[in-house]
């Protein structure tokens, strides 16, 4: 059983203006709404700032390799806003749908972040693999 990408809620952009800055921001979670049953679904930005690099090792290496070919990540690396790419899965509490985040993480200043959601897509299941 693998994962696959289905619908896509959030794409890269090179625009997109960050939506958390550690300096400055008091939330501590990005919130987004299930495409399946609206319900809130959540991550801690800390979470997506200390993931950064260990991205490959929690997702897999192959699903990660996918993944950046599916957000079409640049030869670099880099996000389209110019920082790390961190990516994590998860599921919606109600209806156990799966996400793939991803999101750009700039280390603007020491211990300064700033964190662009660049890509939230929903994942389905493949039972044939």
């Amino acid at each position: 059983m693998t994962l696959k990408f289905a619908t896509s809620i959030l794409t890269p952009s090179y625009t997109r203006r960050p939506d958390f800055k550690s300096h400055e921001s008091s939330d501590k979670l990005f919130a987004f709404a299930c495409s399946f049953c609206q319900r809130p679904v959540t991550v801690e930005y800390a979470s997506l700032i200390n993931r950064g690099l260990a991205s490959e090792h929690d997702l897999g290496e192959t699903f990660a390799a996918d993944a950046k070919s599916f957000y079409g990540m640049s030869v670099v690396g880099k996000s389209p806003d110019g920082g790390w790419p961190s990516m994590t899965t998860v599921e919606c509490s109600n209806c156990k749908t799966m996400f793939l985040l991803y999101a750009g993480v700039n280390e603007v200043a020491n211990s300064v972040y700033f964190v662009t959601m660049q890509g939230i897509t929903e994942l389905t299941e493949d039972r044939a693999s």
